[in-house]
């Protein structure tokens, strides 16, 4: 017979999941400030994208790491020494007086927030019972998405009526709470038996992911063909490469890569990263297109995004009741299907609000239905004293969704914009942005040519890429249907989790 849940566990799945949700809200906070900070420190847009993109790369990088060393000396540890690094990180840049020492904060905020996601899922993972695992996997990945879509209104109220800083001075009171809360709650959990480190495998998939996601990043500024890219992507090719040679070697590995024989495995991963590119993408070009074609400020413009995070939260109470009846492939399934319709009403939107509520709550309830059962098919696959490196392996996946979805689609919106706008006098080569202010500077009937015509190929764009978007989401819906477990189990006296197992170690 097993132990007795802890009482205090749905409290500690509040401080887990209020670490989770600042690392979150923080780029989205910082996303707002940008053209403030561009103007207070002077800073050029290649430095302002590198302050953005910094947190991303090393955020990555050292994901696994991160992971292998949670199981090793522990999760409590991990996360708490996490958050401990991310608040120090947002101490710094909130007296940061130039780029330099700005971009430097965030590459610490960076290494804290890839101890932190891991850790919170592991901690979470030992902490539950397999029978409330999947719900308290729902209400962390509901605040998740509750921190994407808090963080431009937020962020918008801040800069609003604060200075810049204010953005990094918010960090520091969810980090106090979680330190002091993690502290006194949190049980301590580590492998039983240690595995010797992994230095080269930790080196090796650090340059693998950060390769990656480099060339990822450089694909919206530079092209598919363009140095930058094709230097990142060589990097993560070789190290991947070197990687996945001395991980079948050694005989302690960083990674399980049996994992990635596992039918299981690769549905879920594969699903997950497909939504999380949708759901990137989706809200990169939606912010755009509600301030660029409907006028709406920064702040309203984050408010109009929220009724996602409130779908999200409703998609997760429905979770479990189709979970026992359909079993991961039904629900994720439907879910990943429900998100696919909510990003093709948002590509086919022509203009108003109310088509926008309606794809952002399909997309929300989307979510909700696959986020949960995609993470517990993959913590399930693995003893606990794993649960780490697996966690850390499924954030890598939702970490990669969320680069390829700018890039991809925001390829795609920047390639048919400057297609439309090649011959038009004034714009070509330009962005919407751009070609707006070159119409209020025309002025006339001229200027309002240029404007409808900047803001018709936008639309265009807008739509192509938006609908891209949802091919990706609808395909992860194909995967899911065809790879994840189908046994339903509301027949079952068995918790959910139990018969997920058996089937999954057929």
């Amino acid at each position: 017979m097993g132990k007795a849940p802890d009482p205090r566990r749905w409290w500690m799945l509040g401080v887990l999941s209020l670490a989770l949700f600042a690392i979150v809200l923080n780029n989205g906070l910082l996303n707002v400030a940008v053209p403030v900070l561009m103007s207070d420190l002077g800073m050029s847009i290649g430095q302002a994208q590198w302050i953005v993109d910094s947190y991303a790369l090393v955020f990555a990088g050292f994901l696994l790491t991160a992971g292998a060393v949670a199981d090793r000396f522990g999760r409590k540890r991990a996360t708490l020494g996490g958050v401990a690094v991310f608040g120090t990180g947002s101490l710094v840049a909130l007296g940061a007086d130039g780029p330099g020492q700005l971009m430097a904060a965030r590459v610490v905020m960076g290494l804290g927030a890839a101890f932190i996601m891991p850790g919170t899922l592991a901690a979470l993972v030992d902490v539950f019972p397999e029978s409330e695992r999947a719900k308290a996997i729902g209400v962390w990945s509901s605040v998740s998405a509750l921190g994407v879509a808090a963080g431009p209104v937020i962020g918008g109220a801040l800069v609003g009526h604060f200075w810049w800083g204010s953005v990094f001075l918010v960090n520091l009171a969810p980090v106090a709470v979680v330190l002091a809360g993690g502290a006194l709650l949190l049980p301590e959990s580590a492998d039983r038996v240690p595995r010797p480190p992994d230095p080269v495998g930790a080196l090796l998939g650090t340059a693998a992911m950060a390769g990656l996601v480099y060339g990822i990043i450089q694909t919206s500024g530079h092209g598919l063909v363009s140095a930058p890219v094709l230097t990142g992507l060589a990097v993560a090719g070789a190290a991947g490469t070197g990687f996945v040679a001395w991980e079948r070697r050694h005989p302690h590995p960083l990674l399980d890569l049996g994992l990635l024989r596992r039918p299981a495995f690769i549905g879920a991963s594969t699903s997950i990263l497909l939504l999380m590119l949708g759901l990137a993408g989706t809200l990169f070009v939606l912010t755009q297109r509600l301030q660029f074609v409907l006028g709406y400020t920064p702040l309203r413009s984050g408010l109009s995004v929220m009724p996602v995070a409130f779908a999200v939260l409703l998609g997760t109470l429905l979770c479990p009741a189709l979970d026992r009846r359909t079993g991961p492939r039904g629900c994720v399934s439907l879910g990943l299907t429900t998100a696919a319709a909510g990003v093709l009403v948002l590509a086919l939107w022509d203009g108003g609000y109310p088509p926008v509520f309606a794809g952002l709550v399909l997309v929300g309830i989307g979510f909700g239905l696959s986020m949960a059962p995609t993470t517990d098919v993959v913590m399930s696959l693995v003893p606990p004293e794993r649960s780490g490196s697996t966690a850390s392996l499924d954030m890598t996946m939702q970490e990669l969704g969320n680069a390829l979805g700018v890039a991809v689609v925001g390829t795609v919106l920047a390639d048919r914009y400057a297609a439309a706008m090649t011959d038009v006098p004034g714009a070509a080569g330009g962005t919407l942005h751009e070609a707006l202010r070159a119409a209020d500077a025309t002025g006339g009937d001229s200027g309002h040519s240029l404007a409808d015509t900047a803001r018709h190929a936008f639309e265009n764009a807008a739509s192509a890429g938006l609908t891209v978007a949802a091919v990706a989401v609808a395909c992860g819906a194909v995967v899911a249907a065809l790879l994840l477990p189908g046994r339903a189990v509301s027949t079952s006296r068995a918790p959910a989790s139990a018969v997920l197992q058996r089937e999954l170690r057929r």
